[in-house]
């Protein structure tokens, strides 16, 4: 192998990963300056068809992956986030988002790629302001995917005359069903070796640009190409519930579907594009090679490629669209529950989102509202023990399994948030990850207080020694001043701005500290007139604390989550 051939195999792998490094920064920077704006687009995921498509369409625009928009799909559906109806039509429009970056790289501006990249990478250097900071990232991501494409394109340039190289790849000309469909093969293993549906589609048009193949055969690689990036979705539905591998299936289902009726029809559909691409751009051969400066390039194909893309992912969503409703009915008898041995697990968190950082601090945000329902659901149990309701024997139960899940809840999401916080993210995520670190732990102690409240009410049992009519009622009265602290903690979570709803429960904290005060100062009182059991006057005490200390874990809960950023 002569040394020409080495360095141009060596130019095509560092532009290959240039591209890639591009694409990371890109999308993670466009994450991090995007959020806000993701957040209202995943709010606005409803069960509309038309409305799932559009949101799909801006998330996959603005992170620049479908790959992460799946990971956010998968994610929202395994948390019960987002409804499997409502994933489908998101799916949709992640497939057609992620042919803008065949766009971008239509615009044939590889030459300006190194002083965009350098220059963005100074003001990442040296910025100050977070966003100026991202900003500068995502731009520094598309120069580096200029400058691999560039790179890609020049280790080719060399083979664009080489006859031997072009009887070799003769072999990939679609002049027949089989080699339609080794085109589709090599294409898929391309996707899935690069994990990059867009990575691929870069060495696609680096080897058409060149004249190296075709514009049909580019058209049958992409086919394949759109099979092999949903590897990655599926790798991480896995290990989720059914729920998100029905939305995984269905994004195979989705380009199976599509790749399967277009090279059915290839024939007819190549007469289509030609007829689209003179009526729309004006060219009438993508395969004319010009040469320039001694360099021979076919320069309309980068385009022709990047319309096949598009047309064949908006072309699939319409045909589909209509069916959304019988898919979804399809999907959920396909993955039924059954009923199998696995890990036992407390939470919904899906590691692998931690590659979309809004994601995951969405999802672990999900989780902090389960911990919140979980302990209001311990206190209406409580108190209906403390009732000795018929059923308490099961509520007992019940009680002491929530607060075990709770400890494991809590392991689960400090485990999540550590992951997610040695990643790079910025200020704003790695302040929520915190600050939800925080609460975890404030709402977990609070659920140990809650199972000690229903001990010391069952070592009162074992001793046959009950409270008086007074005392009960303080405890009960103390018990619901505590479960209405609860509710309000719990809107709190769910509405982190309400300033009003804060000021409301630090007046009801403090209620609730004047309230044990009382009931001890009474408690005082009631011993010098009467000869109680010392087990009921310690068992009563430490209930009493056991709710100030309740009060101070929710009600720092609540500071937590209302503290300013910084």
């Amino acid at each position: 192998m002569s040394s020409s051939v080495v360095q141009s195999i060596a130019f095509l792998l560092g532009g290959a990963g240039l591209f890639l490094l591009g694409m990371r920064f890109m999308s993670d920077g466009l994450q991090t300056i995007a959020g806000p704006t993701l957040k209202k687009l995943i709010g606005k995921a409803t069960n509309h068809r038309i409305l799932g498509v559009a949101v799909g369409f801006g998330v996959t625009c603005l992170v620049q992956s479908s790959a992460v928009t799946m990971a956010m799909v998968i994610g929202f559906v395994n948390a019960e986030m987002m409804l499997l109806q409502q994933a489908i039509g998101v799916i949709m429009g992640a497939n057609i988002g992620t042919t803008i970056t065949g766009w971008v790289l239509a615009l044939n501006i590889d030459q300006y790629g190194l002083p965009l990249a350098g220059a963005c990478a100074l003001v990442y250097c040296f910025a100050k302001k977070e966003r100026v900071k991202y900003t500068a990232l995502a731009f520094l991501g598309v120069g580096l995917v200029f400058i691999g494409l560039f790179a890609m394109k020049g280790a080719l340039s060399p083979f664009s005359g080489n006859p031997q190289l072009k009887e070799f790849l003769s072999v990939f000309q679609v002049d027949g069903m089989m080699n339609i469909l080794v085109c589709v093969i090599v294409g898929f293993l391309l996707a899935a070796i690069m994990q990059s549906s867009t990575a691929s589609l870069g060495v696609t048009i680096a080897l058409a640009y060149q004249g190296l193949i075709g514009f049909e055969t580019s058209a049958a690689l992409v086919l394949g190409q759109n099979i092999g990036c949903t590897i990655s979705s599926l790798m991480i539905s896995i290990r989720a519930s059914r729920h998100s591998k029905r939305a995984a299936f269905f994004h195979l289902f989705f380009n199976v579907f599509g790749v399967i009726w277009v090279t059915l029809l290839f024939s007819q559909c190549m007469s289509f594009m030609h007829w689209f691409l003179n009526a729309v751009f004006g060219i009438v051969n993508p395969d004319l090679l010009r040469e320039v400066n001694g360099v021979v390039t076919a320069p309309y194909i980068t385009i022709a490629i990047a319309s096949f893309h598009t047309l064949f992912n908006l072309v699939n969503a319409i045909i589909l669209l209509p069916f959304v409703g019988q898919i979804t009915n399809f999907l959920e008898k396909m993955f039924t529950h059954k009923a199998t041995k696995q890990k036992i697990v407390a939470t919904k968190l899906d590691f692998p989102l931690i590659k979309s950082p809004f994601a995951a601090i969405t999802q672990s945000t999900r989780e902090m509202v389960r911990m919140g329902e979980t302990i209001k659901t311990m206190m209406a149990n409580l108190r209906r023990c403390f009732m000795k309701d018929d059923d308490s024997k099961r509520l007992r139960e019940q009680i002491f399994a929530d607060e075990e899940r709770l400890d494991m809840v809590q392991t689960e999401v400090i485990n999540f948030l550590t992951e997610l916080l040695s990643t790079r993210v910025s200020q704003s995520i790695a302040t929520d990850a915190e600050r939800q670190l925080r609460m975890s732990d404030d709402l977990e102690t609070a659920s140990d207080y809650i199972a000690q409240l229903l001990k010391l009410d069952l070592r009162m049992g074992d001793h046959n020694v009950t409270y008086d009519e007074t005392h009960q009622q303080n405890l009960l009265q103390l018990h619901d001043l505590t479960a209405e602290l609860v509710d309000l903690v719990g809107g709190l979570i769910l509405n982190s701005d309400n300033q009003a709803l804060l000021l409301e429960i630090r007046n009801h904290g403090v209620r609730i500290t004047q309230a044990v005060r009382e009931f001890r100062s009474s408690h005082w009182n009631h011993l010098a007139e009467a000869h109680d059991e010392p087990l009921v006057s310690t068992t009563y005490t430490d209930m009493l604390g056991a709710y100030r200390k309740i009060k101070e874990h929710l009600v720092a809960t609540a500071e937590t989550i209302a503290a300013p950023t910084i």
